[in-house]
């Protein structure tokens, strides 16, 4: 009779003792993004046309996150996200068309590189939900591109190189089945200037014990509108496409 109250109040303890073990998490993320563009770079020219513009083609960039939270209510988590995104193609310009101040007429090639570091620093709501998980904060996103125009007589690039503040903000829901949806919000607007990154995906947490491993997929649509006070030349540039990748997260 002892040895079953024993077991049966060990049992009872071992959803409380797995809970307790996790009160620290570090984790990554790794997907490949199909990013498709369009929009307008500097003196209104086009980034998607062939006929009259740059003719830049769908990429497939990479997203690579780490990320590190903790129980201690005042301090931040943290996330690290690297996007390498290098879209390139070949176009033809009207006659007299200027790029960073340089004439372009008939074929060219063209490199828009809009890779990004983000910093994150974020919170979690303390809900009363077992399934919702809902954070808030802050990023610093640091790009380091540039843009590059080209043809037989002459080549003109110019630096994509800016800090921007954004608001951050994400929500993940959580299902017994191990599938679940997550939204991730990063926007900013002053000024003039435009950013807004948005991915919403679908993913689903392997049945693995000694870690989180999980297969996801979405889209994610990166809109950014800036002067040349920000980023050298004006730019109206919408990004987006369908991502899919991996996690894995281990907690302590």
């Amino acid at each position: 009779m002892k040895k079953t109250a024993i077991a049966a109040f060990i049992v009872a303890l071992a959803p409380v003792a797995s809970h307790a073990d996790l009160l620290f998490t570090v984790g990554a993320k790794a997907s490949v993004w199909n990013a498709e563009p369009t929009g307008q770079i500097d003196d209104d020219i086009s980034v998607d046309s062939s006929n009259n513009g740059l003719g830049l083609d769908s990429e497939n960039g990479t997203q690579l996150t780490v990320f590190f939270e903790h129980p201690v209510p005042m301090l931040p988590n943290i996330k690290l996200k690297q996007t390498s995104l290098d879209l390139s193609g070949e176009g033809v310009l009207a006659l007299a068309t200027s790029f960073n101040g340089q004439a372009f007429a008939g074929p060219v090639t063209s490199d828009l590189d809009l890779s990004h570091t983000d910093v994150t620093l974020y919170w979690g709501l303390p809900l009363p939900l077992p399934y919702v998980d809902i954070n808030f904060g802050a990023t610093a996103r640091m790009f380091d591109g540039s843009a590059e125009v080209k043809n037989a007589g002459a080549t003109e690039s110019v630096d994509l190189n800016a800090t921007v503040p954004m608001v951050y903000g994400a929500v993940k829901v959580d299902t017994p089945f191990g599938v679940y949806a997550q939204v991730d919000v990063n926007y900013i607007g002053y000024s003039g200037n435009t950013l807004s990154d948005i991915s919403y995906g679908l993913g689903y947490d392997l049945p693995v014990p000694i870690a989180d491993i999980g297969l996801e997929a979405g889209y994610r649509s990166l809109s950014m509108k800036t002067d040349e006070d920000l980023t050298d030349i004006a730019t109206d540039v919408d990004v987006s496409g369908l991502y899919y990748g991996a996690s894995v997260s281990i907690g302590f």
